[in-house]
């Protein structure tokens, strides 16, 4: 793919940020894991890809809905 027409944000919502997640390893010591977590929605994604297309992977969370307006 050519670098300036990649999408660059989260799938879900749009957000243009993310962080590696830090967790404590089996010796209690904190760690970058390989799992990338979304600023915008929380979500948890195993790579870059799955982050921009949403949709792709079972989110961590539940998203947030709405009752329908009557």
């Amino acid at each position: 793919m050519n670098p300036s027409t990649t999408r660059n944000c989260c799938g879900y919502c749009g957000a243009t940020s993310y962080h590696r997640v830090v967790a404590r390893d089996e010796t209690g010591a904190m760690r970058y894991t390989d799992t990338l977590q979304c600023t915008g929605c929380s979500r948890e994604f195993a790579n870059l890809d799955i982050w921009r297309q949403g949709g792709a992977q079972t989110p961590t969370h539940s998203p947030v809905v709405s009752a329908p307006a009557h």
